[in-house]
């Protein structure tokens, strides 16, 4: 549902759509844009405010609520007022500036609040504002921290204050990977909403825990307390455990159905399940594979195919493959009106750019899958909507980092890259996802290949100029006196766009020109399979997002494909990854074109879909001691 929408729905209603919040992807604003559409239709505004005891007690008042038509009045009646009255309008007067989306003018009026001042009432005002910016800020502890107060003596909670605390703390939870505890508090908010509330509520709480992994479900589902709990939980696991098997998920979901009558997800099925039965009747019986198994991209045409196969037998061999050398063929057009004359419903590939920039521009008449981005037009749509793109571009991977630095406030970044078309796209895509926030600042600059990366670090670093200084210091006063050169001081962070010969070279470089305190982002390509441990000593303390398949290869299926091929745990591991992808996700994409929200969990990465096009979200590792290390993204235990 979009913010439109909520505008528009019924006041009662609107009352707890807080759950439209979802968790991931908070763009500033977004709260306060939202709660603005819920609290519009949830307070009944009296034609006077309504009389408060001047009390100069220096005790809080008692626990009526304070009554305010704007935020104006609010402050005037305010500085009218004695405290504990004035904190409470203040309070009140923060509370509304945030329903309106004035997000700095709430956060400075808490700021004058004295908290020891408030009574219930207007406390209860004050945390969720503070819960709400930081929220928006994305600082969840600082929101669970204020929400927590409720824990501390309060005691006569409105439904309505109940349903916005319980709600924020999901949110909160779900920002601090803690998915088991959200989902707790998402299920006792749940029979205070709205029919139509509850719907919301509950496809966030099954999208949370559809993140986790199958086993962990499981768990959880042992140990949950309450059998709400315990069906979400039994339902996510089975949802994940399936994902791939489309037939066999609707098998199971007719069992658990048959075992939960009367849970609430038995009574509406969350929108991603209720799409099944007609997922699995679209399914196509024949499907073609257009790759190059011949010519300069075979390697990877290859390594492709070998993925595809093996999530084709994995699957259970329910579609019938039609496999085409791509490489064979003058044109793509020509080749896929050929494997359509042969039955295909749906094909998968090319795999050349130039190929998928033919496809693009023509009306087909199957679904294609192309396995890459066409030159200069990466999210171009195909003119009948039947042309998907799914690749391993690098633009997904900088654009995780312009979103990591977003979120947790590094405002001043250094972006170090290659001068080559892989710098420019990797620049490109960093900057464009940053382009609407204002406050990100950043230095660019570009290394040649092979060139020294020591005076090219001292020089980005400034410790030139901190140098120069120094000398003309000591030419002026004619003294000599010891001297330690400074790097600049305007960065926050450093952006690496480089690959693992590179960055082994620049990261100590960086070390010894004062810049160890900052905090060092890359992208895939420093984390090469191949390197030793000892070589990758000079890459300790960077963090770089990459492929489940390599940072957490703990399916059955995957560890079973790198043990029968050898290649798949070579550099050409992404390669399969793509190719096994790209056969599972078939069925899914008509839904995930169709439902913004929903993601797909593949070895490739989490993958969601804009534009036609299958963007990958990755997980982060880092560097230790020369090892790699994942970094978890789940903090609750079984």
């Amino acid at each position: 549902m979009d913010l439109k929408t909520l505008v528009n729905v019924s006041a009662q209603s609107a009352c707890h759509h807080l759950s439209e919040a979802r968790i991931w992807g908070f763009k500033r604003g977004f709260i306060a844009l939202m709660l603005a559409a819920l609290l519009s239709g949830c307070e009944t505004l009296p034609t006077a405010p309504q009389p408060i005891n001047q009390a100069t007690t220096s005790k809080p008042a008692g626990t009526n609520a304070v009554a305010i038509r704007s935020v104006k009045q609010g402050l005037r009646l305010a500085r009218l007022s004695r405290e504990p009255v004035a904190s409470a309008y203040r309070a009140k007067a923060a509370r509304l500036a945030l329903d309106a989306n004035r997000l700095t003018e709430a956060e400075r009026i808490l700021k004058t609040v004295d908290v020891s001042m408030l009574n219930e009432q207007s406390l209860v005002d004050f945390m969720i504002v503070e819960a709400l910016i930081a929220l928006d800020q994305d600082r969840p502890t600082v929101a669970l921290a204020s929400l927590n107060r409720t824990n501390q003596g309060l005691t006569h909670l409105s439904q309505q204050d109940q349903v916005d605390i319980g709600l924020a703390k999901a949110m909160a939870y779900e920002q601090t990977g803690r998915a088991l505890a959200a989902a707790q508090e998402r299920v006792l908010v749940s029979p205070l909403l709205t029919a139509e509330a509850q719907t919301d509520n509950h496809e966030q709480l099954f999208s949370s825990l559809t993140a986790l992994p199958t086993n962990l479900l499981k768990n959880y589902a042992e140990k949950a307390v309450t059998n709400d709990l315990r069906g979400w939980l039994s339902l996510a696991a089975m949802t994940k455990q399936f994902q791939n098997k489309p037939s066999q998920q609707q098998k199971s979901l007719s069992r658990w159905k048959r075992l939960w009558v009367g849970h609430p997800a038995a009574i509406q099925l969350p929108m991603e399940l209720a799409l099944l039965d007609s997922i699995v009747a679209g399914q196509p019986s024949k499907i073609a594979i257009l790759l190059p198994q011949t010519g300069p991209l075979a390697k990877a045409g290859n390594a492709i195919l070998s993925g595809l196969l093996a999530a084709h037998f994995e699957q259970g061999q329910e579609s019938e493959l039609l496999i085409y050398d791509s490489h064979q063929w003058e044109s793509s057009l020509e080749l896929l009106a050929k494997a359509q004359s042969e039955g295909a419903e749906f094909a998968v590939g090319p795999l050349d750019k130039t190929r998928v920039a033919e496809l693009s521009e023509a009306r087909l008449g199957i679904p294609v899958l192309a396995l890459n981005r066409p030159p200069q037009s990466p999210r171009q749509r195909s003119r009948n909507g039947n042309l998907f793109f799914f690749s391993l571009a690098p633009e997904d991977e900088a654009r995780q980092i312009a979103e990591h630095s977003m979120r947790t406030g590094l405002n001043n970044i250094l972006l170090i890259a290659p001068n080559n078309d892989w710098g420019d796209r990797t620049t490109n895509a960093f900057r464009n996802s940053i382009a609407e926030s204002a406050d990100l600042n950043v230095v660019e600059r570009r290394f040649e290949d092979g060139e020294s990366y020591l005076p090219f670090v001292r020089s980005v670093l400034g410790v030139d100029q901190s140098q120069t200084r120094a000398n003309e210091l000591k030419r002026i006063t004619g003294k000599t006196f010891e001297f330690t050169p400074r790097r600049r001081q305007d960065i926050d962070m450093i952006g690496l766009l480089a690959n693992n010969a590179q960055a082994r070279q620049i990261n100590p470089a960086l070390a010894f020109y004062y810049a160890d305190d900052l905090p060092v982002f890359a992208t895939s390509l420093v984390n090469d399979d191949q390197a030793s441990k000892i070589s990758n000593l000079d890459l300790n303390g960077i963090r770089f997002c990459d492929m489940p398949w390599k940072l957490a290869p703990s399916s059955a299926f995957a560890e079973h494909l790198q043990l029968l091929l050898p290649g798949a745990s070579s550099s050409l591991g992404g390669l399969f990854a793509l190719g096994t992808d790209a056969f599972n996700v078939i069925p899914r994409l008509k839904q995930l074109r169709e439902l913004e929200s929903l993601s797909f969990y593949g070895f490739t990465g989490k993958l969601s879909m804009e534009d036609q096009t299958l963007v990958r979200s990755l997980m982060w590792g880092s560097f230790e001691q020369g090892e790699v290390l994942t970094v978890p993204t789940i903090v609750e235990s079984i």
